[in-house]
């Protein structure tokens, strides 16, 4: 994440009510979102920099965004895996605003790479499929669906002497399952009304789109649209007019998308991940794991 020109007056005004009482100081600006802004921070004592993101104020005053936050905050604590940002401190400001320290990450998002550098090579983008959906079967196992797996939401972190990895960011619209195991953070306060479009409706799965309740499913058919996107730059239901069945709909595989190679296995696994029928796709973000390990191994 790299830091936008912001004066020290301005970052002053700006989260000075959000960091009153708390151990950390505003060093930057990071940028902003529909829901937020995010900053560097440094915590004081122990002479770290983090990210802290914070609500705006205006959102403040809506218990259901706050209780959101609450959400993101503990279900992305709690999972403390490898391939999920780590958050390590969340606290409501004097003000009212949410706020939520995580790690500093390096680098750019996956939509920052397809912009600038086109499709990715296939067994790079392969290799970050399967780390998101190591991800995905956590937060399953845990009873959390992401339900907003996109590009702009996977980033690439580059730490000092170690290999780029993704990491999933943003579990803002999560959706914790009747079924979570003890420990799971609770779920909202203000469910989700049926029939209401949670996510970028270019990512959503058929059933999300419709406005239905979701599984851990909705995220297998985001991630394997996320897999179409990388190996193509291009989404796999982009010129599709009609959120109904797609029965006189064809999607290319990626092979038809691109010049460079694409195994017809690879296309097999990738169409698969994005049937528009539930039943029809795979059933669990470890079975589509399996199989993209597999195409690894023998590449």
């Amino acid at each position: 994440m790299h830091s936008q020109r912001h004066s020290a007056d301005q970052l002053a005004d700006s989260v000075s009510a959000a960091l009153a009482n708390t151990p950390y100081r505003a060093v930057g600006f990071l940028g902003r979102g529909g829901m937020g802004e995010v900053y560097r921070v440094e915590h004081t004592f122990l002479g770290r920099e983090f990210a802290m993101k914070v609500l705006y104020a205006r959102q403040a005053k809506n218990p259901g965004v706050v209780d959101r936050m609450r959400l993101e905050a503990q279900a992305t604590a709690r999972l403390q895996h490898p391939h999920i940002v780590d958050v390590s401190d969340f606290w409501i400001a004097n003000d009212g605003r949410p706020c939520i320290v995580m790690e500093l990450l390096q680098g750019a998002t996956v939509a920052h790479e397809l912009m600038v550098n086109g499709h990715f090579p296939v067994n790079v983008a392969v290799a970050y499929t399967c780390q998101l959906l190591s991800a995905l079967s956590a937060a399953h196992e845990f009873g959390i669906v992401h339900r907003d797996i996109k590009p702009e939401n996977l980033f690439l972190h580059e730490a000092p002497g170690q290999p780029r990895i993704l990491k999933v960011l943003d579990f803002g619209v999560a959706r914790v399952l009747p079924e979570a195991p003890v420990g799971a953070p609770e779920r909202l306060v203000e469910t989700t009304a049926t029939g209401a479009i949670v996510g970028t409706p270019r990512y959503t799965s058929p059933e999300g789109l419709r406005g239905e309740r979701v599984d851990g499913r909705a995220d297998v058919f985001s991630a394997g649209l996320v897999l179409y996107t990388m190996l193509t730059r291009r989404g796999a239901f982009d010129s599709m007019l009609t959120t109904d069945s797609p029965l006189s709909y064809e999607v290319k595989p990626p092979s038809k998308r691109v010049d460079s190679y694409i195994s017809p296995k690879l296309d097999a696994v990738v169409l698969k991940a994005i049937r528009w029928d539930v039943e029809e796709r795979y059933q669990s973000a470890n079975e589509l794991l399996r199989d993209l390990d597999r195409f690894l191994s023998s590449h």
